[in-house]
């Protein structure tokens, strides 16, 4: 749809397309949305369900100097550079590096997040059937992880590869695209891996350490993008500009990941007065 918008409205149109959803979506949250002790007392008026939460003390200090837990922090940081990075330029690389016409290729453009879908299934089947099978956590979310860098890593740095040899390389049509499509789907192996860690560390904490995680996520997509348009302005390569930063972010992120990352409870504020 996207590309269709664009053609024929504007590019701004898009965006006031996003905010009216956004709009929709927030008045709906606005008025079905609750928090879970108002649920519990709805359907259970007894005076245990219905009473008034007391004030939490959040045991900051335990969080912040969890090593595991800025271990999925970095991760999350690195993996998020390189997907923002292609969430963001994969249309422009298809236009400007590889002559397709958006409007006239509108499925191509949604072609590597349909995957990414499929993908995302997959990793969640295969990482449920080792936990299964007698595999630890910890290794399962290690090795799910592994794959969400490995992937776009060979992916991403063969299309630099590409890029960088320019006219010297000749390729196949098809292998871009292909190339393109694996990186994302592999990337999805992610959501099997440090996307489930927050939960492993702590089940009470786990919207807490995830908004800490996804804060620094954000920032790496803000980060990606400024770098990504500033370095393609200047040199007009795909592959300082994107493809590189992305694999050497890929690789710190599996280093750090698999040596620190530990997915045992952390008994976060256990004991401590409420």
């Amino acid at each position: 749809v996207a590309p269709w918008v664009i053609s024929n409205l504007g590019w701004p149109y898009m965006f006031y397309s996003f905010g009216a959803l956004g709009l929709l979506w927030a008045l709906v949250w606005a008025v079905l949305g609750q928090d879970k002790e108002q649920a519990a007392c709805a359907t259970d008026k007894s005076a245990d369900a219905c009473a008034e939460p007391g004030e939490e003390n959040i045991p900051w200090m335990e969080i912040l100097s969890c090593a595991p837990l800025w271990a999925v922090v970095v991760a999350h940081f690195c993996h998020d550079w390189g997907m923002y990075a292609l969430l963001t330029w994969t249309p422009s690389y298809l236009n400007k590096a590889l002559g397709y016409d958006l409007q006239g290729s509108s499925l191509l453009t949604v072609l590597p997040s349909v995957i990414a879908v499929i993908s995302a299934g997959v990793a969640g089947t295969i990482a449920d059937r080792l936990r299964g099978d007698g595999m630890a956590l910890t290794q399962v979310r290690k090795l799910m992880q592994t794959i969400g860098y490995a992937v776009p890593a060979l992916c991403l740095g063969s299309l630099g590869f590409i890029d960088a040899s320019g006219a010297d390389t000749t390729v196949p049509a098809f292998l871009p695209i292909a190339l393109l499509c694996a990186g994302i789907a592999g990337s999805n192996f992610s959501l099997a891996g440090l996307y489930s860690s927050h939960a492993d560390l702590n089940s009470r904490y786990a919207g807490l350490v995830n908004g800490i995680s996804t804060t620094f996520g954000a920032l790496a997509g803000v980060c990606s993008n400024t770098y990504a348009g500033n370095t393609l302005g200047e040199t007009n390569s795909w592959a300082q500009a994107i493809f590189i930063p992305s694999v050497v972010c890929y690789f710190v992120g599996f280093a750090v990941y698999t040596s620190v990352y530990d997915a045992t409870p952390c008994k976060w504020g256990e004991g401590a007065p409420q």
